[in-house]
């Protein structure tokens, strides 16, 4: 633990925080004078970008930098130490502000902190704390703050709400990747997903959904980053305080009555969409038929009609021959 400051009442840091706000007392230098923590973090976030996070060991770090697993200790106390380093530096951002609307400049805001898990895909792997304490994260949100500057809301709203974007950002930087789902499970899941279990999203699945797709264009981040807009700039609008949020015991999820309840309801659908086809499919017919029948009768009436006007036109012929 580091102290800040010389007061005895000073809070006390984990290592791994004092060295990001700088307040960290330096290890004495070793037989690599080179060596540093900036060194270590940094060739830490090199295996992180191209190998993933997984791949990010003490040894491998130790072999990049050219020292002994065991020298890396006078500088971050093991790998949990290590990963909070990295996540704060790869977490530096710096977002201009260009002017415009406070939806215009949240936008940017949420565009440049996205480039940055694009830049550093394996920080969506460690999600952002609904506390942050290291500076970089900090930043982040100082940022946003600035973005929301001019909205009439008070900071203890505005706060939540860009930790709401943030986690946005980094759930989509999770959600679009496709690097653990396995080719043969995806090519079998049109026949998994059936209309039995799955009657809503089956179609989807047969129609290609989960195939793989082109990098991300932007429309997909951009389209969901918009409608959460929408509901700020709505509430926003409203200016009324929000109702006291219900929260459920963590138990329901696994309450038997709650199961049986559910699955009655999932059975009673499933009968439900089997009537509706059978609806559907009853009307299909009844139209087939019975617009068949109607073009019978049209058909036999125009047939008539024919036979009365050539025997109409045969009489008033018989007339003029008469004439």
């Amino acid at each position: 633990m580091t102290s800040i400051g010389s007061h005895d009442e000073s809070p006390h840091l984990p290592h791994a925080h004092a060295l990001t706000w700088g307040v960290a007392a330096l290890p004495h230098r070793g037989p690599k004078r080179e060596l540093s923590t900036e060194r270590i973090v940094d060739a830490a976030i090199e295996i992180a970008d191209a190998d993933g996070l997984e791949a990010v060991s003490m040894g491998k770090v130790a072999a990049a930098v050219g020292v002994a697993p065991m020298s890396l200790y006078r500088y971050v106390t093991g790998k949990d130490d290590l990963l909070l380093l990295m996540f704060d530096r790869a977490s530096e951002v710096t977002v201009p502000s260009t002017g415009g609307s406070w939806r215009e400049r949240v936008k940017q805001w949420a565009l440049f902190v996205r480039a940055t898990y694009d830049a550093h895909p394996w920080l969506a792997d460690l999600p952002p704390s609904a506390t942050p304490t290291t500076p970089n994260r900090l930043a982040i949100l100082e940022a946003g703050l600035v973005a929301l500057e001019e909205v009439d809301a008070p900071d203890r709203m505005k706060v939540p709400t860009l930790l709401l974007l943030l986690g946005y950002i980094a759930l989509y930087a999770r959600a679009s990747s496709d690097a653990d789902v396995d080719d043969e499970v995806r090519r079998a899941l049109p026949e998994l997903v059936t209309d039995e279990r799955f009657p809503l999203l089956a179609p989807a699945v047969r129609e290609g959904m989960f195939e793989p797709r082109q990098p991300d264009d932007g429309r997909g981040f951009g389209f969901g980053l918009s409608r959460l807009l929408d509901g700020i700039e709505r509430w926003l609008e409203r200016n009324e305080p929000d109702d006291a949020d219900e929260r459920m015991p963590a138990a329901i999820v696994a309450d038997k009555q709650v199961r049986e309840a559910a699955k009655a309801v999932a059975e009673a659908r499933e009968q439900l969409r089997r009537a509706e086809s059978k609806a559907a499919d009853a009307v299909a017919k009844a139209t087939e038929r019975l617009r068949a029948a109607e073009a019978k009768t049209e058909a036999a009436e125009a047939k008539a009609a024919a036979k009365a006007d050539a025997k109409a036109a045969k009489a008033e012929a018989k007339r003029a021959k008469r004439d």
